[in-house]
């Protein structure tokens, strides 16, 4: 069972590898889960079962009868950095069900000290540390085959943390050989060898979002459902100072396998619009051109879709054939107006390369989002105000400031702690 936890706080939440926050406007499908359950679907030996509790609005109570009528013997969730406590409450009834809990968040997994306390705290069996697509299967084949060597009962969250428990809790010794992973057995945390990440996502099944009564639920602030995620790259070599998933190595798909899949999300789930889901979707400014060329060929361009990038990855003739495939808005990191802040962000971005793509999208009619984050190292009340002014220069449609949080895996953590600003 694929549990994606209720909302928090009424708040629709975000649990993917490159975007794990708390959001106000957009609802989005669960990708991550959905890759998962797409891997795990091509072993005949397993049923599955997906639960998106915030898509659907569910509360925490549905979660527990779901888990109760279904009763797995295995259940994967992802936790938001900033939502953790409210979403590990569905593993102790998961716990009381007989299953092993399985967790996933890339920034906990760059920070043993986090995972490792909430391996011992909390009724979670094993933690997720390298992609999960290139885990899951091995992982899940492990538990399967070992399910029948475990004593016939249930396995007592508590006992794997209560040191006054009479019952002796089975070893998940047997675990070791799956890489990527992290687990709680014999009072102690153990560590596998991490895995490599998928090369070829040509590879990957596409999501199961079959799984799902539907994609009526998904939606941006801009694009109506249903709606759906489409990752075309993964991972960015870039280093800025205040980004937890940066300095990976980027990995791309084919633009048939891109196609493909945007042509099947639309044959079959009849969506609206989709995000395309890349840290950068212009890395490649000729593989980003084929790509909109073959939407425009193959009669994809009625589809609305939003995608981010980099402001000095983009050019007019390259925005006009994005716009022309169907693009209607484009979200873009200012970060900062203020040229000092932004050298120190090791963004590699200049105001001018922001100032030339907003005028581009202006004269194209694209709707430019642009991202702020107010309080980055060296941030004063001098530097908000150039940020202020230099949104109401290029003035965008819509402006998301953000306060600056310093990750724990992040090159900014540093300054905040040493200057007492945690």
């Amino acid at each position: 069972m694929l549990i994606n936890p209720p909302r928090v706080n009424g708040f629709p939440v975000v649990r993917e590898e490159r975007f794990e926050h708390k959001d106000i406007g957009s609802v989005y499908p669960p990708l991550s889960l959905l890759y998962m359950a797409a891997i795990l679907e091509k072993d005949p030996d397993f049923e599955i079962k997906l639960l998106d509790a915030n898509g659907f609005d569910l509360s925490l109570n549905r979660v527990y009868s779901e888990i109760t009528e279904f009763s797995p013997d295995m259940v994967i969730s992802r936790t938001g950095f900033d939502t953790q406590n409210e979403d590990l409450k569905i593993f102790g009834t998961a716990k009381d069900a007989g299953a092993f809990t399985i967790l996933r968040n890339k920034i906990i997994a760059d920070v043993p000290e986090i995972r490792d306390k909430i391996l011992k705290e909390h009724p979670v069996d094993i933690f997720i540390d390298s992609e999960p697509e290139a885990v899951i299967m091995d992982l899940a084949r492990t538990l399967y085959e070992n399910k029948k060597s475990l004593p016939e009962r249930e396995f007592p969250s508590a006992c794997l943390r209560d040191p006054d428990c009479k019952e002796t809790p089975p070893s998940l010794d047997f675990l070791q050989k799956v890489k990527g992973i992290s687990y709680y057995s014999g009072s102690a945390v153990h560590t596998s060898e991490k895995e490599e990440n998928i090369n070829d996502l040509d590879l990957l099944p596409f999501p199961a979002y079959h799984l799902l009564p539907s994609l009526n639920v998904y939606h941006t602030g801009v694009l109506q459902p249903p709606f759906a995620l489409v990752a075309t790259t993964r991972g960015c070599p870039f280093g800025c100072s205040f980004c937890a998933y940066g300095k990976t190595k980027l990995r791309y798909r084919s633009v048939d396998s891109v196609i493909k899949e945007i042509t099947y999300l639309k044959n079959t789930f009849k969506i609206k619009s989709f995000l395309f889901f890349d840290d950068t979707i212009s890395m490649k400014q000729g593989r980003t051109r084929e790509l909109a060329e073959k939407m425009i060929k193959t009669g994809l361009s009625d589809i609305d879709w939003v995608c981010c990038t980099r402001a000095n990855l983009v050019d007019f003739k390259t925005l006009k054939l994005m716009k022309e495939a169907g693009m209607k808005e484009i979200a873009i990191g200012i970060e900062t107006g203020s040229p000092l802040i932004l050298k120190k962000t090791k963004k590699d971005v200049s105001l001018d390369d922001i100032r030339r793509a907003a005028k581009w999208c202006k004269e194209l009619k694209i709707m430019f989002y642009a991202l702020v984050i107010i309080g980055l190292p060296g941030e004063t009340k001098k530097t908000v105000k150039e940020s202020i002014d230099f949104i109401k220069e290029i003035d965008p449609f819509y402006t998301q400031f953000c306060f600056a949080v310093p990750f724990p895996n992040t090159d900014i953590y540093t300054y905040y702690k040493q200057h007492g600003f945690l």
